[in-house]
C-alpha cells in the first residue's frame, strides 16, 4: 500500500455526516487496519461488526515485527470470534524481496498468533516479468502463497498491486486482488480501466480502496464498485502520508451502507448425482445461499448461455435470465422463459425447487441441476422484493461452475 510504512496517530474530528441511501448489491468492508490489535483505532475498525465488517489486516511494523504480544493474540481472537476475519500482512518489495525473508515473517505470524491468511504487499502488475529469485514473478508469488496455504488455519491470501492488470494471471493464485488503491473519487473515476476479464469472477475476488475522500462521495464510490466487479470495498476521508492510521470519520455510516444492502455475501455450489443408501438415485443439485433482512420475496435470475443479450433481460436486470428461480414465504418454484426479452412469459419446470431460513437472516435456495439441461457454467443475479413484489435490490451478477464439485469458500461460516 502506499502509505503501509508509516504509523502515526490521527486526532479524531467531529463533522456532521451526511444522509446514504442503501447501497443495492453485496459488497464488504476490508479493512487496512494499520494499528495494533487492542488499540482504541482498532477496536473502532471492528465496531460495526461481521455485517458490514468482513476482514482487518493486523500490521506490526510493516510486518516486520516478529515478537510475540498476549495483548495482540487476545484481541485477534476476539475479532475472529465475531466472525471478522483477520489477515497478517508483509511486504514483497515488487517482488525484490528474499523469499526466504517473506517467508520468515509469514511463519512468524502463523507461529504467533491465529490468523485466517495474508496480505502480500507491494505486488507488480506483470506476472509473466522476470523475477531476481525465481524465473518469473508469477512463480515467486506462487511459491509464497502455497507457503502460507501450508499453515495451519489459512483459508485467504491477498495480493496488492494496488492497480489494474490487463490479464488475470494472479487470479490462478490468490483469493483476492486488490486492483485499485489510489487517492480521490476523480482519479477512480477517471483513470480506473475495467478490462472485460474481471467480471469473469465473483465480485468477492476484487478489493479497491479509495482514500482522501469525501462522506457525499460515498455513493458514487459505491457505484461504480459496484459496476467494476468489487465486492471488497474501503473508503475514507484520511489521507497524507498514512491514509491507514485510523478509521474514516464517517465509518459508521459507510458500515451501515453495507449493512443495509439488500443482498448479502451470497455463494452458489452444486454437486452430481449420487447414490441412496437404498440404491436408488439421488439427483444432482444447485444451490444458491445469501444474506438479507427478513421478510422480503426473491427472485434468482439464472443465465444460462451467459449472454446478458438473450432470455429475461428486463425490468433492470443485468443478465439474460433463461431460468428463473422464485422464492416466497419459503416456497419456490422453477421458471423457464418463454418471452422474446423484456416482456414477463415464464413456464414452470417441475424441479423439486426449495427455499429455506437457515437462521434468520440466511436464505437457501436450490433445484435439480438435471433441469438445466446439461449446463456448465452460468451467471445468475439474486432481486429482493417487497410485499408488493417491487425491486428493493438486485446482486451483482455472480457465476457458477455447475459441474465444479469443489469447496465453496463460504464467508459466513466462521469457524474458531
Amino acid at each position: 500500500m502506499l502509505a503501509d510504512r508509516i504509523r502515526s496517530l490521527v486526532v479524531p474530528v467531529l463533522f456532521a455526516l451526511v444522509s446514504i441511501a442503501p447501497l443495492c448489491g453485496q459488497a464488504r468492508l476490508g479493512a487496512p487496519s494499520y494499528q495494533d490489535p487492542g488499540t482504541s483505532a482498532w477496536t473502532g475498525w471492528a465496531k460495526p461488526g461481521p455485517k458490514a465488517v468482513g476482514i482487518m489486516i493486523v500490521n506490526l511494523d510493516n510486518g516486520d515485527d516478529e515478537t510475540y504480544y498476549p495483548s495482540v493474540e487476545q484481541s485477534i481472537r476476539e475479532t475472529r470470534r465475531r466472525g471478522i476475519f483477520v489477515l497478517g500482512y508483509t511486504y514483497t518489495g515488487y517482488g525484490q524481496r528474499d523469499p526466504k525473508t517473506v517467508q520468515r515473517k509469514v511463519a512468524a505470524v502463523f507461529k504467533n498468533y491465529l490468523v485466517d491468511g495474508i496480505f502480500f504487499d507491494e505486488v507488480p502488475t506483470d506476472c509473466d516479468a522476470s523475477n531476481p529469485y525465481l524465473r518469473t514473478q508469477f512463480l515467486y508469488y506462487q511459491q509464497l502463497t502455497n507457503y502460507v496455504r501450508e499453515k495451519t488455519g489459512a483459508r485467504i491470501t491477498v495480493l496488492n498491486p494496488g492497480t489494474y492488470s490487463a490479464d488475470d494471471c494472479w487470479m490462478g493464485i490468490t483469493n483476492i486482488l486488490m486492483n485499485w488503491e489510489d487517492q480521490g473519487l476523480e482519479t477512480y473515476r477517471d483513470d480506473y480501466v475495467d478490462y472485460a476479464w474481471v467480471h469473469k469472477y465473483p465480485p468477492d475476488r476484487f478489493w479497491h480502496i479509495v482514500y482522501g475522500m469525501p462522506a457525499d462521495q460515498l455513493p458514487a464510490a459505491f457505484a461504480l464498485a459496484k459496476q467494476r466487479n468489487a465486492g471488497w470495498v474501503y473508503f475514507t476521508d484520511e489521507a497524507g502520508d498514512n491514509p491507514y492510521a485510523s478509521s474514516p470519520r464517517y465509518w459508521s455510516e459507510e458500515a451501515a451502507v453495507v449493512g443495509q444492502q439488500v443482498v448479502q455475501a451470497p455463494f452458489a455450489t452444486a454437486w452430481p448425482n449420487s447414490q441412496k443408501a437404498d440404491g436408488s438415485l439421488a439427483l444432482g443439485r444447485v444451490s444458491i445461499q445469501w444474506s438479507s433482512p427478513n421478510g422480503l420475496q426473491w427472485q434468482v435470475f439464472l443465465d444460462t448461455d451467459q449472454n446478458p443479450k438473450s432470455g429475461y433481460h428486463g425490468g433492470g436486470v443485468a443478465v439474460g435470465g433463461e431460468y428463473l428461480l422464485q422464492c416466497d414465504s419459503g416456497q419456490a418454484e422453477l421458471f423457464r422463459y418463454t418471452g422474446s426479452g423484456t416482456d414477463w412469459n415464464w413456464a414452470a419446470v417441475p424441479a423439486h425447487a426449495r427455499c429455506d431460513s437457515l437462521d434468520a437472516t440466511v436464505l437457501t435456495a436450490s433445484f435439480d441441476a438435471a433441469t438445466l439441461g446439461g449446463t456448465k457454467n452460468l451467471n445468475y443475479q439474486i432481486r429482493g422484493l417487497d410485499a408488493s413484489r417491487q425491486p428493493l435490490g438486485d446482486s451483482y451478477v455472480l457465476t457458477l461452475g455447475v459441474s465444479n464439485t469443489g469447496m465453496v469458500f463460504d464467508i459466513l461460516n466462521h469457524p474458531q
